[in-house]
């Protein structure tokens, strides 16, 4: 899961995406300076708010992008 959030923070342009969890929750990523890559954790920065989500690795259920208006395409990685 690691090297899919990579590539999809590394494409040129920017595609925005959502990740979500095995919980249900999803966080939408509409810019590759919202998350931080740590070893085995995900920081997520909530936008405009000093808030910080952890989310773990493990806990994460699929990776989707996101399709402007219509919310989320079914692309998982």
């Amino acid at each position: 899961m690691l090297q899919q959030i990579q590539e999809l923070l590394d494409r040129d342009p920017f595609v925005p995406f959502q990740v979500v969890m095995t919980s249900g929750d999803k966080y939408v990523v509409t810019s590759p300076h919202m998350l931080l890559l740590g070893k085995s954790l995900v920081f997520y920065c909530f936008p405009r708010s000093d808030r910080l989500a952890w989310l773990r690795y493990n806990q994460v259920a699929a990776v989707e992008l996101v399709n402007g208006k219509h919310g989320s395409r079914r692309t998982r990685f």
